[in-house]
């Protein structure tokens, strides 16, 4: 197949790519060219400002047709309304990456069905205001719009030792300097997404040609004393709590239940890794080398032993 991942040098584009050239498509990276990463196998720079609709136009209609687009950076509806004439002419699919932000104004076990795009009215305006906005706008656009078959992956947090915003580094390093987290003795449960899953699944949904939204989660669910002490215990630390500063609030503590079914992915066939599994491998990896800032190459050579 001949595929476009726009945003493909991502902390979750890097491992799309990585299943996309294991299963020997021809792919193309659309990016602004500030990092290129040399994967093991032949990948196609396509430079583009994914931001200006006159630039990601000119360039994918000089591609001529796509079997498959994969989007990692869709935030806005002025992200993908530009773009939506162009592969609505030239493209087959397009499976753009979402969140379990469309979800943010419910609590509780959450299914696909809790938010459907075909039935959100579009603001554009509204759509600039918040990431969470931003999400359920996009998807419902695209649903509401699109002519060639659309799925969207809705994750949660997405966690690794590659995160560029250092956000889960960060968690471990804490832990290892014995730093306490302001949590109360009940709080919210929640599920993650291993970023080695995303990209798994991402995949999986163009390839396998699935159309609709999906979740896409680890199927265990922690509150975050709990979370938290899980990962301690893969550290070989204890995590100490208080609950009286919080500035040492973790950011994935949530007050509610916010827990991703993941139901309609398992019954197509798809898998997600057990949290325990994926989490001793990452916090593996971040002992080896817990100074290391990650760069983009390194993450890419990481994925090909």
């Amino acid at each position: 197949m001949k595929i476009l991942v726009l945003g493909g040098t991502g902390f979750i584009g890097r491992v799309l790519v990585k299943y996309l050239l294991d299963d020997g498509h021809e792919v193309s990276i659309g990016s602004s060219g500030k990092t290129e990463v040399q994967f093991n196998g032949k990948i196609k720079y396509i430079h583009l400002d994914r931001f200006n609709s006159s630039s990601v136009l000119e360039k994918i209609r000089g591609m001529g047709h796509l079997d498959l687009v994969y989007d990692q950076l869709a935030y806005r509806v002025r992200d993908v309304k530009g773009i939506m004439e162009i592969l609505n002419e030239n493209t087959d699919r397009y499976v753009f990456t979402s969140s379990a932000a469309v979800y943010s104004d419910k609590s509780g076990i959450l299914e696909e069905e809790m938010f459907n795009p075909y039935d959100f009215i579009i603001d554009e305006k509204i759509s600039e205001i918040s990431y969470a906005d931003g999400k359920r706008n996009v998807e419902a656009y695209v649903f509401q719009n699109a002519e060639v078959a659309v799925a969207s992956a809705r994750f949660p947090s997405i966690l690794g030792n590659g995160d560029s915003t250092l956000r889960f580094q960060d968690h471990l390093k804490r832990i290892n300097e014995g730093k306490k987290f302001w949590a109360p003795e009940r709080s919210g449960k929640r599920n993650y997404t291993w970023v080695d899953d995303a990209g798994r699944f991402l995949a999986w949904l163009g390839l396998t040609k699935k159309n609709g939204s999906y979740n896409g989660a680890s199927a265990q669910s922690f509150d975050i004393r709990s979370f938290l002490s899980l990962l301690g215990s893969a550290m070989g630390k204890t995590v100490s709590f208080e609950s009286e500063n919080q500035q040492c609030k973790s950011r994935y503590y949530r007050e509610e239940d916010f827990i991703l079914l993941t139901r309609k992915a398992s019954r197509e066939g798809f898998t997600f890794t057990d949290t325990e599994k994926w989490m001793r491998q990452e916090v593996e990896s971040y002992l080896m080398n817990p100074d290391r800032i990650p760069n983009s190459q390194e993450y890419a050579n990481s994925l090909f032993p």
